[in-house]
């Protein structure tokens, strides 16, 4: 009976490693969705309306964590960049998103509200350009990997029971 629920166990872990790796990829084009469609919106703010960055992040970016941390940053009094570095330091941690999607966030932020309004309208467009190549990526990726990720949590849990019985 011991040895049963031990062989269970294993299956078990197995199948949710799988699983789990399976809905990172997920999460990652949730996330990326979410900031290009951000982007966009906040594209759109900067021409027609010229509001502060602070007032267009509070705005536009209640669907994602960081940059909700981010305008709660701003509000205690912290400067934008900073608030933009700790938002994401506190709001990024379990997203699914890779180095290089960090880095153009992280990057985006950095320059955000730093020129006048082309120069903010240009480094909006350049980072729609980034995150739409990497969200294009990324579907392609979960296509091709999620399911692959799931089988083999799922067989490999089957032999290691095999092995185990």
């Amino acid at each position: 009976m011991v040895k049963l629920i031990g062989i269970l166990s294993v299956m078990a872990a197995c199948i949710l490693a799988g699983y789990m790796e399976s809905r990172k990829l997920g999460a990652r084009v949730r996330e990326l969705e979410a900031f290009y469609s951000f982007l966009c919106l906040t594209r759109e703010e900067i021409r027609y309306s010229r509001l502060p960055v602070e007032r267009i992040i509070e705005k536009h970016g209640k669907s994602q964590k960081f940059l909700a941390l981010c305008t709660e940053y701003c509000h205690k009094g912290e400067s934008f960049p900073q608030a933009w570095k700790h938002g994401m330091d506190d709001g990024l941690l379990t997203t699914g998103l890779n180095r290089q999607d960090i880095e153009y966030i992280r990057d985006f932020g950095l320059g955000f509200g730093a020129s006048d309004t082309e120069g903010q309208l240009a480094h909006c467009q350049m980072y729609i350009g980034f995150i739409s190549n990497a969200l294009t990526h990324a579907r392609e990726e979960k296509d091709k990997k999620a399911k692959l990720y799931f089988m083999l949590g799922l067989f490999g849990g089957i032999a290691a029971a095999l092995l185990l019985s």
